[in-house]
């Protein structure tokens, strides 16, 4: 409890506290004594307290600042799922494109399939 104090050197001090303040305030210096060692124990207990909330807040802020950075994480991975949905999503019109395309290069695309089919009608009526 007092570290490096042992019987001894607690035997002289209360040898040389009762020869200063005699065996009559012995009494009142032994309360102020413990009022003091107690308002002691409560400041460093109160500074302690004190140390470990700011610990727990500064423990709470990269608690935080890990969240922030995973839920930022989740927001980009959802925009990049949502741009290759559009992608997905646009495929089909850029097959539609490339095949307009391809008829167009080929002989003329949609226009071709109806000539075709006024010359067949055109024979059968002749």
């Amino acid at each position: 409890m007092f570290g490096s104090i042992g019987f001894p050197e607690l035997l002289l001090i209360f040898i040389v506290v009762l020869l200063v303040f005699g065996p009559k305030k012995l009494p009142e210096f032994a309360r102020l004594l413990g009022k003091v060692v107690r308002e002691f124990r409560q400041t460093v207990d109160q500074a302690k307290s004190a140390i470990e909330d700011e610990v727990y807040k500064e423990g709470m802020a990269d608690s935080l600042k890990d969240i922030r950075r995973d839920v930022q994480e989740a927001l980009n991975i959802t925009g990049e799922i949502r741009r290759e949905v559009k992608d997905a999503l646009d495929v089909p019109a850029a097959a539609r494109r490339e095949i307009q395309g391809a008829l167009d290069i080929h002989g003329g695309g949609a226009a071709a399939p109806g000539a075709g089919t006024e010359t067949k009608d055109d024979e059968k009526k002749g």
